[in-house]
């Protein structure tokens, strides 16, 4: 049997939670099941009505391209050591996939501890994190109060929509459980002054030492000191997800692309489709017949181009694809932190 928990179940996983994932500490647990419990999903599969397998689905806001979604980011996806490699996970997964289309979500996304478990279900990379450090010494430091947490997120998504078009949006609530969340492995939030004015912020946590989860900074302050792969994503309403793309400036006329997409687990995603992309809008629509100049990809692919992850050129020479396809604004400045 597969279920989604009632909220009175939930603290039932945390067991599972403990069993698996023994790096996650009493206070961090404790966190989590006080705070992200309140408005999550979690999906279990039951074996002699006992919990065998687990995912839990985390909604966020995102920002795709000025257009605001509803959308989950999955985590702790975990089978008990006796029931593995049974199918089980697959089965939460997949579920999972089809009912997020059900709810219109564009895409999904989570951290991987291996990529290789979940390309088989059409995620891949969409975003690579750059790890910052502080080289200004003349900061000055304050902790952060409750009064704080709409002004920091107002400030968060000012500074992140200058550079970036996917981004999980900020406001009270969302500060609010971050401070939290970092208070339960010693960490805190800290605002930044410049000259005595407000420049931004960084964030810490670690029982053993300081971790930075983040800065949100002019670049003038801080170093990159690591670049490397965080979160995969994976399309999931294909008509939801080609709302959100635009042609580039100087592009006057509407363009047409033929997409012939296979997904193995969302049966709605295929087949063949017409994308059209005005100059500040998009849709997709399906059709009967094949044309000239049509692009086969599946759905994993399709995720890697859209994002800028890879180019199309690795998947096909069609000159007049890849011309057309270069015309299209696409979701290639993504900024995705979050840790659950």
């Amino acid at each position: 049997m597969i279920k989604y928990l009632n909220d009175k179940d939930k603290d039932k996983t945390r067991e599972i939670w403990e069993i698996i994932f023994k790096e996650d500490t009493k206070d961090f647990l404790d966190y989590y099941y006080t705070y992200k419990n309140i408005n999550n999903k979690i999906l279990c599969k039951y074996v002699d009505d006992n919990i065998a397998s687990m995912l839990h689905l985390n909604p966020y806001n995102i920002l795709i391209d000025n257009k605001i979604y509803k959308t989950y980011y999955i985590v702790a996806v975990a089978t008990l050591k006796e029931h593995r490699k049974k199918g089980y996970m697959s089965e939460i997964l997949n579920k999972s996939l089809n009912d997020m289309y059900k709810e219109n979500i564009p895409f999904t996304f989570l951290r991987p501890a291996k990529k290789e478990i979940y390309l088989p279900f059409g995620f891949e990379y969409i975003y690579n994190h750059n790890y910052l450090s502080l080289f200004n010494t003349s900061l000055k430091e304050l902790s952060i109060c409750e009064e704080d947490y709409e002004k920091l997120a107002n400030f968060t998504n000012d500074f992140l929509m200058k550079k970036y078009n996917v981004l999980c949006l900020r406001d009270y609530n969302y500060i609010k459980m971050l401070h939290q969340e970092v208070k339960s492995e010693n960490g805190d939030i800290v605002k930044l002054f410049y000259e005595n004015k407000f420049v931004g912020y960084y964030v810490y946590w670690g029982i053993k030492e300081k971790i930075i989860r983040g800065i949100f900074l002019d670049d003038k302050f801080t170093n990159i000191t690591n670049t490397k792969p965080l979160v995969m994503g994976r399309i999931v309403n294909l008509y939801e997800f080609f709302k959100n793309f635009s042609l580039k400036d100087g592009v006057n006329e509407p363009i047409n692309i033929c997409l012939n997409i296979k997904d193995n687990i969302i049966k709605e995603n295929n087949g063949i489709f017409r994308l059209t992309v005005l100059n500040n809008s998009s849709y997709i629509e399906q059709i009967n017949n094949s044309i000239d100049n049509i692009l086969n990809i599946n759905i994993q692919d399709l995720l890697s181009v859209c994002f800028g992850y890879r180019n199309i050129n690795i998947f096909t020479n069609n000159d007049y694809i890849i011309k057309t396809l270069s015309k299209i604004n696409i979701l290639d400045k993504v900024f995705i932190d979050e840790e659950v």
